[in-house]
């Protein structure tokens, strides 16, 4: 049974939303069991006016989400699931949704992974000079299986982007080298014109001899010795999607090595993100669109922009005087990452060096940046989220 939260608390619940905005998640309905329509707002994409009610800017909700007599709003608050509800109305500039004077805290509260991630980039040279960063839609960034991100429209809008960043070449496979993929989901790898006995990754990236079963030895040894390529990535949704686009590379070394590959994995999100129209908005005075977190692992971070933030970051000095600093490859910047992970927030400063800048004639980019100057736990926590083993 669900406890109402009413008076002191919920004033204090609401002081909390107003100081931290966490990410809420707005469903259509109430009960777990109805496949009702949810949507995910993160930090930056909603405000709280006078501490009444939530304001939520055109283009986040469907037409039909907003016709729902009762929507409900649920957050976390101090590790406890709570959730609010009413009606949403629309505005003059968007929808508001006016905060009850009950909120409801669920009796079962289940366990929770990543909630948020935000961060800001310091401009050098200036004492608050900032860009925001955010969770992009539809990426997760801590997701180590990279080419499992694809959907079928996005691998076809991606091939000229595949093959002119990543250097990456549509193919077909033979029967059962296809099925072998089919199967595990995971990379091709032939050093030596051979599936390898063991992985060479942190985490189960290619194809081992385990994978193989005993009756296709011998017709995979045949198919082997006539592929060209050293390593094949097939590209598909999810552990359930079916394999039907595979790409390959060559090293330009007698043989490619598996930090060779893993560069090239970092270059998918790139090619995804730089592959999807996405809209574009102006910057307001001394403003910015927010850049997006594509992904995030020990030594680096992806982020990707489009419009304003693609050309340059915008923000105020203490005089309120407004300025543009492009986001240079090359540079090297302070970077605030804020991870809440269930209840716990863990905050991450270190240095960021633009390793390079990829960008499109309609406006969009990604920056690749590695990390520097970082604390040892710090990039401890990373590898472990990235990676899902324990860091050595």
């Amino acid at each position: 049974m669900n406890v109402e939260l009413t008076g002191i608390v919920r004033d204090m619940v609401v002081s909390f939303l107003c100081a931290e905005k966490p990410p809420l998640t707005l469903r259509s309905s109430v009960n777990p069991a109805d496949k009702a329509e949810s949507i995910n707002v993160f930090y930056g994409q909603y405000s709280l006016v006078s501490k009444r009610l939530f304001f939520f800017p055109f283009g986040l909700f469907s037409s039909d989400f907003i016709e729902k007599p009762e929507i409900y709003i649920y957050f976390f608050y101090k590790g406890t699931e709570l959730y609010i509800e009413g009606p949403v109305k629309r505005v003059k500039n968007g929808f508001a949704f006016v905060i009850p004077h009950t909120i409801f805290k669920k009796a079962d509260v289940p366990s929770v992974y990543l909630r948020d991630l935000s961060a800001k980039i310091y401009l050098p040279g200036f004492k608050t000079a900032h860009a925001e960063c955010r969770l992009a839609q539809g990426y997760t960034p801590f997701d180590n299986r990279l080419w499992l991100s694809f959907s079928e429209n996005e691998i076809l809008h991606s091939r000229h982007m595949l093959e002119s960043i990543a250097s990456l070449k549509p193919v077909e496979l033979p029967v059962v080298c296809k099925k072998l993929l089919a199967k595990t989901k995971r990379i091709l790898y032939l050093p030596g014109k051979k599936i390898p006995s063991r992985n060479f990754f942190p985490f189960p990236v290619s194809v081992t001899t385990d994978d193989v079963e005993n009756e296709d030895f011998e017709r995979l040894d045949f198919e082997i010795e006539s592929l060209d390529y050293d390593v094949y990535i097939p590209l598909t949704h999810g552990e359930d999607g079916e394999i039907s686009h595979i790409f390959a590379f060559k090293s330009h070394k007698p043989m490619s090595s598996p930090l060779e590959i893993e560069e090239k994995l970092f270059l998918l999100p790139i090619c995804r993100f730089l592959s999807t129209a996405h809209a574009q908005s102006r910057g307001r005075w001394g403003r910015v669109e927010p850049l997006s977190v594509l992904c995030i692992t020990h030594s680096r971070i992806i982020l990707g922009g489009c419009g304003t933030s693609a050309s340059s970051v915008l923000s105020n000095d203490s005089q309120n005087a407004p300025f543009a600093l492009p986001l240079t490859e090359g540079g090297e910047y302070l970077i605030c990452i804020r991870v809440l992970l269930g209840s716990v927030c863990r905050v991450l400063k270190m240095n960021i060096a633009v390793s390079k800048i990829y960008s499109t004639a309609g406006g969009c980019f990604c920056a690749s940046c590695l990390f520097s100057r970082i604390q040892e736990e710090d990039r401890r926590f990373l590898y472990e989220k990235f990676y899902g083993i324990l860091y050595k």
